[in-house]
């Protein structure tokens, strides 16, 4: 049996795990499937030996690549829409950008977790690749990007 801490732990593998999926398929371009396929055949193992990570959320997982796949043009109107004037989504990098993506669809799509869990998520998901600066523009872009996505006031207080 899980305790919560795992629980959560294993959430925050699948989403770290879904970004790196983005980034690759961004990077390579190649079938977003056969990248699903591959983290979940392959690199998993490799997220299961690192100690700060539990063995992650499959289901969840792929829910985040295929539905950041699946609705990438809204996303991404949604981010760069969100962005200050004159800026472009392209101007930021890779990982920002899934990042980004990847929150933004379950701030859209994902009503039942929680906002100020999502976007603590993210946060402690880009401190793995960025320094203060970038992740306090991740911590904004996201609490914006919340307000104009969430309706519905959160009634829930755990994930």
């Amino acid at each position: 049996m899980k305790t919560r801490n795992q629980h959560l732990s294993a959430r925050r593998s699948a989403r770290l795990a879904a970004v790196q999926a983005l980034y690759q398929q961004e990077q390579t371009g190649g079938d977003i499937n056969a990248v699903v396929a591959e983290f979940t055949e392959h690199r998993f193992s490799a997220l299961q030996k690192d100690s700060l990570y539990f063995n992650p959320d499959v289901a969840l997982f792929q829910s985040l690549v295929l539905g950041v796949t699946e609705n990438l043009e809204a996303l991404d109107s949604l981010v760069e829409g969100n962005l200050a004037e004159n800026w472009k989504l392209d101007r930021l990098p890779s990982v920002m950008r899934a990042i980004l993506r990847t929150a933004s669809f379950e701030l859209r799509f994902e009503e039942i977790v929680p906002t100020p869990v999502i976007i603590n998520e993210y946060i402690e998901i880009s401190k793995e690749f960025f320094q203060d600066k970038d992740i306090s523009f991740v911590n904004g872009i996201l609490d914006v990007i919340s307000r104009h996505t969430r309706t519905k006031p959160d009634i829930h207080q755990n994930e």
